[in-house]
């Protein structure tokens, strides 16, 4: 009990730096906002580009002191929370055929990213591990699937760290590089959704570029990359079982127990508030009781964007350009590969089925 009391006192230092940054980026946007005239200037403005570059600059040129840790490295816990109140919005029949769909082409898209890097891999020597891990980096869920990998193939810590590195300067060139080409492709917001969803690895920086784009694009993306995400525990298991029939990692004894600890329990969150909800808007008729729901839904949503408001100041601080610096040139040429590769071809999947995606 004593170490669960200092654990969350621990937390506190950061959480309120991080919400008083958010809290300062909103009213520094809104006012932005008010003043600029030029639309395209205006849109730059943003409280999420605000919250990510000032939170980088501030986490690149402030020396913050270590007791503010803790507390910033809890932004994934606020993400999750806004993932998990997003559902609120969906009705699980829209989530039901976008996830059909989005993992229909999540696994064509995991299955080139294996295959990609695995050859390019082996063209400029890397260890294989080395490459597993970028795979599984750059095919689900960036830095998280790298470290839920790494103990499951037992690979070294130096290679673990690279991976690492390359997603994390490939999670900040999406941040910018992404919103800029679906302007100039002129992509509309449910297209730009599900392929950022699609392209963008770290849950983190994906939501964050949705975002950026515009709130509608935010919703496809939120929902594409859960797709990628609930696949998590299937492709470790599966590189872990490779590894250990070769001898080169510990046997996995149980997959049930290994999957389920590998599987991103706030998928079912968002699934279970998507179902509670639409089940409450099916079965109430009266005009009030659905006014006083949508009402609650709306406060739903607001928090949920203010959990992302705290993430997206986390993401910046977090971002370090001394670590992405120490990345090696073989993982970064390798990594900027594969990326590229990844995203024109989940271009050409989402220009393909856009189509049959539904209006969320």
């Amino acid at each position: 009990m004593k170490k669960l009391l200092t654990a969350t006192l621990d937390l506190v230092p950061g959480i309120l730096l991080i919400l008083a940054l958010a809290v300062g980026g909103k009213l520094l946007s809104n006012w932005l906002q008010a003043v600029i005239a030029v639309a395209w200037v205006r849109s730059l403005a943003s409280n999420v580009i605000i919250a990510i570059i000032g939170g980088m600059l501030i986490g690149n040129l402030v020396p913050l002191p270590r007791f503010f840790a803790p507390g910033i490295n809890s932004y994934e816990f606020f993400l999750k929370v806004g993932i998990v109140l997003m559902g609120t919005r969906f009705l699980i029949t829209d989530v039901a055929r976008l996830g059909g769909i989005g993992l229909a082409i999540v696994v064509v898209e995991i299955l080139f990213s294996i295959a990609f890097v695995s050859i390019f891999s082996r063209f400029f020597g890397l260890p294989e591990k080395l490459g597993s891990l970028i795979s599984v980096g750059v095919g689900i869920c960036g830095v998280s699937a790298i470290i839920g990998a790494a103990g499951s193939i037992e690979s070294k810590k130096e290679e673990t760290g690279y991976a690492i590195a390359v997603i994390l300067v490939f999670g900040a060139v999406a941040l910018i590089a992404y919103p800029l080409l679906g302007r100039l492709m002129g992509m509309s917001d449910k297209a730009f959704g599900v392929w950022a969803g699609l392209a963008v690895d770290n849950t983190a920086e994906a939501v964050a570029t949705g975002a950026i784009y515009s709130k509608a694009a935010l919703a496809y993306t939120t929902l594409a990359k859960l797709c990628r995400n609930a696949l998590m525990g299937f492709v470790i298991l599966g590189f872990a079982i490779y590894y250990s029939r070769r001898g080169l990692a510990k046997e996995v004894t149980n997959k049930g127990l290994f999957l389920w600890q590998k599987f991103p329990k706030f998928v079912l969150g968002f699934l279970a508030l998507s179902v509670l909800f639409s089940i409450l808007f099916a079965a109430l008729q009266s005009p009030g009781a659905r006014s006083f729901l949508a009402v609650k839904t709306t406060d739903l949503k607001n928090l949920s964007e203010w959990a992302f408001q705290l993430t997206f100041i986390g993401v910046g601080l977090r971002t370090s350009f001394r670590d992405m610096a120490r990345t090696g040139i073989s993982p970064l040429v390798v990594g900027v590969a594969a990326e590229a590769a990844v995203a024109a071809f989940t271009l050409g999947m989402v220009f393909v089925v856009q189509g049959a995606l539904p209006t969320l």
